[in-house]
């Protein structure tokens, strides 16, 4: 697919390609668990709406927000900086996009979510996370239009969350503070429109 748009015959003109962008990113949160021998999962949906400006071709940078539905119960509400450094262009249209984020996500719970310590002390759990890290994007142009296509894959850098957040996923390595995140969380597809 990257092979066939970079071949394409008509060419995109970047230009003087500034102002700002609004960009809408959705994708599905898969949370595996397994209790004896049982075992469940759990398919839900990821948010990730944004505010930014491009300075030119090249430089993006804004605000975004992100609404996690993780398992039966769990809620992750965020909001963040991000920064987007497209490296390399070609003339159809295709961006290849590398993007620096750091954010602050809230845990919230349906259920009545509590833990019970060794010495019989109930307190509630507390599962808020903040993350920095990078994320690969391919970005697509459509033809004499201020519209990209875009499809993000992969986290790597710092995630500070519950280790239940991390091994529930299939596909993350890592359950310390630094991991490759590869899992189907991190997969999104969206738009992004320059005004």
């Amino acid at each position: 697919m990257v092979l066939g748009l970079s071949v394409h015959a008509s060419a995109v003109d970047f230009g003087d390609d500034r102002g700002v962008t609004v960009t809408a990113l959705f994708g599905i949160s898969q949370n595996h668990s397994s209790y004896n021998h049982y075992s469940d999962n759990h398919y839900d949906l990821v948010a990730s709406p944004r505010i930014g400006y491009r300075f030119n071709s090249t430089w993006e940078a804004g605000a975004l927000f992100r609404y996690e539905k993780s398992g039966k119960y769990d809620h992750y509400i965020g909001a963040g900086i991000y920064g987007e450094w497209s490296f390399l262009r070609f003339a159809s249209g295709l961006r290849l996009i590398t993007e620096a984020h750091a954010t602050f996500n809230a845990y919230s719970s349906d259920a009545d979510v509590v833990s019970v310590n060794e010495f019989g002390h109930v307190y509630p759990q507390n599962k808020d996370m903040t993350e920095i890290g990078f994320t690969p994007c391919i970005a697509y142009r459509i033809a004499n239009s201020p519209v990209d296509l875009k499809l993000r894959y992969l986290f790597l850098g710092f995630n500070h969350s519950e280790r239940e957040y991390k091994s529930e996923a299939p596909g993350c390595l890592g359950r310390g503070n630094w991991i490759i995140d590869a899992s189907l969380r991190r997969l999104e597809i969206g738009a992004s429109i320059t005004f």
